[in-house]
């Protein structure tokens, strides 16, 4: 479950970023993250076996549940960075029993999620849908490394003097 949350928030990373940095109007960046969206259900229909209506509600439950996940683990990340940088404070004791509670609370939503695909989706598929996941993760990564380079590269082409 992990790793759907993790591919739907690069996914959306890579839609903002990649639209953004090209200075496209908003029915440009619009156009482009439906047609990611449309290559990624397509895909995912494909690897999972899936038709078009349990592909869509699968998108729509793995969705919901990164947005809660993204509020969890920052509230996760604050506590903890707070407990670092101030383990003397007398609060510290308070910190420590919200993180718990906060921790308890993704592992709560991680089983809730996986309840609610075990509804509509076999283990199998669940499974495949991990593996599809970290592998997309792994090429968007590979992608935003390729063009961060790129990227860099027509800086310094255009940062150069010519003699």
């Amino acid at each position: 479950m992990k790793t759907l949350n993790l591919l739907l928030l690069v996914l959306s990373f890579i839609v903002l970023t990649s639209t953004g940095s090209y200075s496209q109007n908003d029915t440009s960046r619009a156009a482009a993250k439906e047609k990611l969206k449309k290559i990624v259900k397509e895909k995912l229909m494909e690897k999972m076996n899936l038709d078009d209506a349990t592909a869509t509600k699968f998108i729509e439950l793995s969705t919901a549940n990164r947005k809660e996940m993204k509020e969890l683990r920052k509230k996760e990340k604050d506590l903890t960075d707070y407990i670092f940088d101030n383990p003397q404070s007398s609060d510290v004791g308070t910190k420590i029993e919200d993180l718990l509670e906060a921790q308890n609370k993704i592992n709560q939503l991680r089983n809730d999620h996986y309840a609610k695909l075990k509804v509509f989706l076999t283990p199998t598929q669940i499974a495949q849908s991990m593996v599809f996941q970290k592998e997309l993760v792994k090429f968007m990564k590979k992608e935003m490394k390729l063009e961060k380079k790129e990227k860099d590269k027509k800086q310094d082409d255009g940062n150069r003097e010519l003699f």
